[in-house]
């Protein structure tokens, strides 16, 4: 068996945030006010879903990772990741709402990178499973 993450079912607390705080975390990045407002809108909407999230080793576990969601945060999330597309390095779907909703309906939507929260953004509910490193043994 090779590496698998340990997957954690987490709520996200995103909302809230004004645009100088987003601002400030995201200093020296040649971000706009519309990049600002854009990450404001998609935190809005991520707030409060629950989903699964991964830890990995590879980033020193520093960012949790989208796995999945059920079926009742899809809008939601729909949403924000529409709102976080716009601010995407190479955006498929910029100013694109309905086309971006068909695709996302039709399981099309890829967004070439990973989704990631920062600690800070998430709660930990419940670990789904632990972290396995290849040739680790189980101790069950």
């Amino acid at each position: 068996m090779g590496y698998v993450p340990k997957i954690i079912k987490c709520r996200l607390k995103t909302g809230g945030k004004t645009i100088e705080e987003i601002r400030e975390k995201n200093k020296g990045q040649g971000l706009a006010y519309r990049d600002f407002k854009n990450i404001q809108r998609a935190y809005e909407q991520f707030d409060d879903v629950i989903l699964y999230l991964s830890l990995w080793d590879y980033d020193n576990y520093e960012s949790y990772h989208i796995c999945g969601w059920d079926d009742e945060f899809d809008e939601k999330m729909m949403m924000g990741v529409y709102y976080a597309e716009q601010i995407h390095p190479f955006p498929q779907y910029k100013g694109k709402l309905q086309t971006f909703i068909a695709d996302w309906k039709a399981k099309r939507y890829d967004p070439g990178c990973a989704i990631c929260f920062n600690r800070e953004d998430v709660e930990e509910l419940e670990v789904i499973s632990e972290e396995v490193k290849e040739g680790a043994k189980s101790h069950e």
